[in-house]
C-alpha cells in the first residue's frame, strides 16, 4: 500500500485542540500514517512542541509564492496577504491554497492525503476499510445542499475548471466534511486544469484572485464530473460525528 498522510492547517488559537488531535492520533492512528501540520510563520515556534517523527510541522510560507506578502496588522478584523498581481487575499483563502499545494512540500511518496481540522479528535482506532475500499479512497458526497455560500462555491468551481455542463448539473452535491481526501494524481490534474485556464498560467494566482471558493468543492466537482470519481468511492455519512461544543454544558 502506498503511503497516506493526514494534513492539518492550524494557528495559535487552535494550538490546544491541535495538541489533543495529535494525542488522539498517537493512540488510534496506524503508525505508518504521517501527520503534517501547516501553521502561520509567526506560530511556528509554538507548534514545534508538537513536532516529532509522526507529526511534522511546516510554515505555510513553504507553499505560498514569494510575492505574496502577509500584512502585519488586521484590516476589519482579518489578516490579508497582498501582492501587485492579486486582490487582497484573506486568511481563509490562504489556508485553502496551502491544502491544495501540500504535495509541493511533503513530496510524491504519498498517494493521498486526508485534510483534518484541528478541532477533530479520534475516539477509536482507524480502520483502513472505512477510508479505502477496492484501492479507492473515501469521498464524502451528499445531496444535502444546506452549506453556506453553496452557490458561490459551485460557480467558482465551474468558472475555474471551465466545466461545460450546466450549473444545475454540477450543483447537485455537497462535498464539505472532515476529513476530506485528496488523491495526488487527481489533485495535480485539477491544478493543471486551473493553471491552463488562467491568463497568468498559474493556479495560485487564479485562486488568489477568486474572492470565495471551496477547495473541497473544487476537488469534488472536478473528480466527479471530469474524472468520473476516479480513485474514489462516495459516502453520504460523516466519518467523524459533528458536535457543536457551544451546545454542551461545561461540568
Amino acid at each position: 500500500m502506498k503511503k497516506l498522510a493526514f494534513i492539518t492547517q492550524s494557528y495559535k488559537n487552535d494550538y490546544k485542540e491541535c495538541a489533543l488531535l495529535c494525542e488522539s492520533m498517537d493512540r488510534f492512528l496506524p503508525k505508518e500514517i504521517d501527520h503534517f501540520i501547516f501553521v502561520n510563520d509567526e506560530d511556528y515556534d509554538l507548534f514545534l512542541s508538537l513536532h516529532n517523527e509522526h507529526h511534522i510541522v511546516y510554515k505555510k510560507s513553504t507553499i505560498l509564492p514569494w510575492w505574496l506578502i502577509r500584512c502585519p496588522f488586521k484590516v476589519l478584523g482579518h489578516h490579508y496577504h497582498i501582492s501587485p498581481i492579486t486582490i487582497p487575499v484573506r486568511e481563509w483563502i490562504i489556508q485553502q491554497i496551502c491544502k491544495l499545494g501540500v504535495f509541493e512540500v511533503i513530496g510524491n511518496e504519498y498517494e493521498a492525503v486526508f485534510n483534518i481540522d484541528s478541532e477533530s479528535i479520534f475516539m477509536r482506532p482507524l480502520n483502513y476499510s472505512t477510508i479505502i475500499k477496492d484501492n479507492k479512497y473515501l469521498m464524502y458526497k451528499t445531496t444535502n445542499q444546506c452549506e453556506p455560500n453553496y452557490e458561490e462555491y459551485c460557480n467558482a468551481a465551474k468558472n475555474l475548471l471551465h466545466i461545460p455542463t450546466s450549473y444545475n448539473d454540477i450543483s447537485k452535491y455537497n462535498y464539505m466534511s472532515t476529513p476530506v481526501c485528496f488523491v495526488q494524481k487527481n489533485l495535480n490534474a485539477m491544478l493543471q486544469e486551473i493553471k491552463k485556464n488562467s491568463i497568468w498560467n498559474s493556479w495560485k494566482i487564479a485562486l488568489c484572485n477568486t474572492y470565495r471558493f471551496s477547495e473541497n468543492y473544487l476537488y469534488g466537482i472536478f473528480t466527479t464530473y471530469k474524472l468520473q470519481e476516479e480513485q474514489h468511492f462516495s459516502m453520504d455519512k460523516y466519518l467523524f460525528p459533528l458536535i457543536n461544543l457551544s451546545q454542551i454544558n461545561s461540568t
